[in-house]
């Protein structure tokens, strides 16, 4: 029998992954079922279960999907000039929409987080490595700004509370205008 290649391997829990986010854009976290999904990809249960043992397992690498792998939004080369907390702030924003990333799904993962603490880490996480890629953002602009750079943690506080908050009015009212949201407020005090 031939040998399965790593790269395959990970593009087959991708491809269950991505049938996970598909089924959580319709159905609530908490009746997600393994047959669900394994349903949606179309795939054997043995061929799910080889590379998930268990659902937490599969809802951990969905959460760091939908919650985190898009970091890379924020990641500016270093030849391009500072971008203020507010251009940072609607980038990602944007980015996240463009995307398609299910803002019900990040509050049912938020929600989960309160209650269950396996989710609470995984949130954790992510919530983190968001919050210091803001302050690092925050950082190079004040910098550029000739400020002090000593205020960059709080404005990425102030950063991710704001787009925690779009995230819920997103979810719960439907599709919001960032242009419109980030006017009222000055992220760029520092």
């Amino acid at each position: 029998m031939p040998r399965v290649s790593d790269a395959y391997r990970q593009a087959r829990r991708d491809e269950i992954v991505a049938a996970a986010l598909r089924v959580l854009r319709r159905r609530a976290l908490n009746d997600l079922t393994m047959a669900d999904i394994i349903e949606e990809a179309g795939l054997s249960a043995g061929s799910v279960y080889s590379h998930f043992a268990r659902k937490d397992e599969l809802i951990e690498l969905v959460a760091a999907e939908v919650i985190g792998k898009r970091l890379s939004l924020l990641a500016m080369p270093d030849d391009e000039p500072a971008r203020s907390p507010r251009e940072v702030v609607r980038r990602w924003l944007v980015g996240l929409e463009q995307a398609g990333i299910p803002f019900a799904t990040v509050v049912q993962f938020w929600g989960e987080a309160a209650f269950d603490p396996t989710m609470r880490e995984i949130v954790q996480r992510r919530m983190s490595d968001i919050e210091r890629a803001f302050a690092a953002a925050a950082e190079r602009w004040l910098i550029a700004e000739g400020r002090e750079p000593a205020t960059a943690p709080t404005t990425a506080l102030a950063m991710l509370t704001f787009c925690q908050g779009y995230i819920v009015r997103s979810a719960v009212l439907g599709a919001q205008d960032v242009d419109a949201s980030l006017a009222a407020i000055d992220l760029s005090r520092g």
